[in-house]
């Protein structure tokens, strides 16, 4: 750890503590001056809405196991504590507590959540609030809580969990505003291990699309749903636990009662107890020490010595209750039904391991203890029965109070592994995740912006997070470099197939001794008709920028066929036969295929299908009287119309061996008559708005 990162983390822990100190003086404050300590997240809701909810947590978890070692009921409320914690930061951090209405949601929602959960608590610890603020309480028997005690006790709850919770949020509020900037920025930040990325980023983030779930809400239910699973599981084990303990006590206080009954009962004198009718001081004595005995527990529910014969149980000793008047010396009374299975062991005076039954005198733990007289014999046998009937009631109760302990753990679990989750695994990488979404390629400038992009992360997890990171950024530049290397090849590829293509057309040019500089006049006549075109609004959807440039670049192909037309027609001074003018018009056709051979060959060249419209389709016209198929108006293809007239006044105003040049203005007449015949009109109105700019280009193309 540098000494960045090791003053960053004593700021954090020194606020840390001094928060949990100040909770532990709020929560003692209070109880010394006989209030609820209602006011013991104060300290941690101030860092929470600075930090966030892992601070604010952990501070009330801290907090209740500092005040839990003086007030132990205290510990019971962990989880409401904690839950008032990530209810005030939540809405904090969505802004709530900006208008009133926020405000008011907030508390009547936090003070109803305490409420339902306090008096749960209340219910399950027998001890109902009765004073506003006083610790003042009423102990009730299990499950005989009054309603209206309840009701009042919520009522209470309710009303206090309002006051409490807004002189906390004026604390908050005024440690707020008086902590320093750089220790709110310092808490803000002090769980990035990258560079703090800000709000409205992180909203950004979370909004990335992913194929079906995010990592963050894949990691999120798994934690969840184990933490629950295991809470349910301890519940269940401490539950059996504490049965099987509770049971443990029972039979250990049974069985020790019967020994000491045992211990005060001579075998030699069981018939004359039996015949004294309990009227001697010897009896009555003994009876005073059995009285006693039962007196010990409360769970104590019969003491008695009885002598077992085959008719049933003769009654030697039995200590009435509050509900049964016992059994007199020598009565006979007849065996329950828990016992018949005993019957033969305990006619024969044999020890017998201590049992339970739910028959006629309840849910009872029963202990039987031979009494021998001087000659080794089972006279009779002293009993014990220990009442289980509110074991049931302990369970749900010892179940409800684990749940309750454990459940404000396990929300502090949670947290933590969301919050460690979230700023060692999930930020990482959606922040690579969406810096590699805005990476550009087009030119150098953007390419080092997607490197700069990755840099400003500066993750740094120490884990196998950020040697990904590292990776990524190596990639990334590897790839950069890669890219440009091919950018360079693809652009050499490029010029290299429009060099061959000039190279072509200037084979074709100079076995036409008519054509002289024609294919590069017309490539420019259609880059000016195409731009003016775009201005004016025609054609504007299909003449992007890159439309253009291909058009541009196929024109110099537009009578490649010509290669194919023998010489003695292509150069022929005088004016052709209908035979060889049959001829010379197949010149587009044998254009046409061959480009789709070079389409074959160079399938990546998208501007060759252009190429291919133009040299095929360059003589149709838009009355549909053209050639090679005779198509009409818009059935041509664009680049066709456009090198229509481009090629068409070129020849106007060029020399050719079977006639002489004709004037611009003469050309323009020409061009203006085949205006809707010959040529597409909107073409011809471009044209025509840029005519002084195409009379340039000729004189410049020409050299005059």
């Amino acid at each position: 750890m540098n000494k960045v990162s090791l003053k960053k983390w004593s700021g954090v822990i020194a606020v840390f503590l001094l928060a949990v100190l100040f909770n532990c003086i709020l929560c003692l404050g209070c109880t010394r001056m006989g209030l609820m300590p209602v006011l013991g997240i104060a300290g941690s809701m101030s860092v929470a809405v600075m930090s966030g909810y892992f601070l604010g947590v952990w501070a009330v978890f801290v907090t209740e196991l500092i005040v839990s070692l003086f007030i132990k009921e205290y510990i019971y409320y962990g989880f409401v504590n904690v839950l008032s914690i990530i209810i005030t930061t939540y809405y904090y951090k969505k802004g709530y507590f900006k208008k009133k209405s926020g405000i008011f949601t907030y508390l009547i929602f936090i003070a109803g959540i305490n409420t339902i959960l306090t008096s749960l608590i209340q219910l399950q610890s027998g001890h109902l609030s009765e004073d506003l603020f006083t610790i003042n309480a009423y102990s009730t028997a299990v499950g005989s809580l009054p309603v209206s005690m309840l009701a009042r006790s919520s009522v209470i709850v309710f009303t206090t969990s309002i006051i409490s919770h807004v002189i906390c949020l004026m604390i908050t509020y005024i440690v707020v505003r008086i902590v320093p900037a750089d220790i709110k920025k310092l808490l803000n930040e002090f769980g990035w291990l990258q560079k703090p990325v800000k709000d409205s980023e992180l909203e950004q983030i979370s909004k990335t699309e992913t194929r079906k779930t995010k990592i963050g809400t894949v990691f999120a239910i798994s934690l969840i749903s184990t933490c629950f699973i295991v809470l349910i599981v301890v519940a269940m084990v401490a539950s059996s636990l504490f049965v099987q303990h509770t049971m443990d006590q029972r039979q250990r206080l049974a069985v020790g009662a019967s020994h000491m009954v045992a211990n005060i009962i001579d075998g030699d004198r069981v018939d004359l107890y039996i015949q004294s009718k309990g009227n001697t001081q010897e009896y009555k004595d003994i009876r005073g020490a059995l009285e006693n005995i039962k007196k010990m527990s409360d769970d104590i529910e019969y003491i008695y010595v009885y002598k077992i014969t085959e008719d049933g149980c003769v009654a030697v000793f039995d200590i009435d209750t509050p509900d049964m008047k016992a059994a007199d010396p020598g009565e006979l009374v007849p065996f329950d039904a828990s016992v018949d299975e005993y019957i033969p062991a305990l006619l024969k005076g044999e020890r017998i391991e201590p049992f339970i039954s739910n028959e006629y005198y309840g849910w009872l733990l029963t202990s039987f203890i031979p009494v021998y007289n001087s000659d080794g014999e089972t006279v009779c046998y002293a009993c014990a029965d220990v009442s289980m009937k509110y074991l049931g009631v302990y369970r749900r109760n010892f179940v409800v109070r684990i749940l309750i302990l454990c459940s404000g753990m396990i929300v502090v679990i949670i947290i933590t592994g969301l919050w460690v989750s979230k700023y060692r695994v999930v930020y990482p990488v959606d922040t690579m995740v969406m810096m590699s979404k805005d990476f550009r390629y087009d030119s150098e400038e953007a390419k080092k912006a997607n490197l700069a992009l990755l840099n400003k992360l500066e993750i740094r997890t120490g884990d196998e997070i950020e040697r990904l990171y590292n990776s990524f950024v190596q990639v990334a530049k590897d790839s950069s470099k890669s890219f440009s290397k091919m950018v360079q090849k693809t652009d050499y590829i490029e010029k290299m197939q429009s060099d061959l293509i000039v190279i072509l057309a200037d084979m074709v040019e100079n076995r036409d001794e008519s054509t002289g500089d024609h294919i590069r006049k017309t490539s420019m006549y259609t880059l000016i008709i195409m731009r003016q075109m775009r201005r004016m609004g025609i054609k504007s959807g299909m003449l992007t920028d890159d439309y253009i440039q291909d058009v541009y670049k196929s024109a110099p192909l537009h009578d490649i066929g010509k290669i194919r037309i023998p010489d003695a027609i292509l150069n022929k001074p005088g004016k052709l036969t209908p035979e060889e003018f049959d001829i010379m018009k197949k010149h587009s056709v044998y254009g046409g295929a061959i480009i789709d051979e070079l389409i074959e060959s160079l399938p990546q060249a998208s501007y060759l299908e252009v190429a291919r419209d133009i040299a095929l389709y360059h003589h149709e016209r838009w009355d549909g009287t053209g050639y090679p198929e005779g198509l009409k108006g818009e059935e041509i293809p664009l680049p066709a119309r456009i090198m229509a007239v481009a090629d068409v006044f070129d020849a106007l105003i060029s020399d050719r061996v079977y006639k002489k040049a004709f004037s611009f203005e003469k050309a323009m007449d020409i061009i203006k008559e085949e205006s809707g015949t010959h040529f597409d009109p909107d073409i011809v109105k471009a044209f025509f708005a840029v005519a002084d700019e195409a009379m340039e280009t000729a004189k410049k193309q020409s050299g005059k």
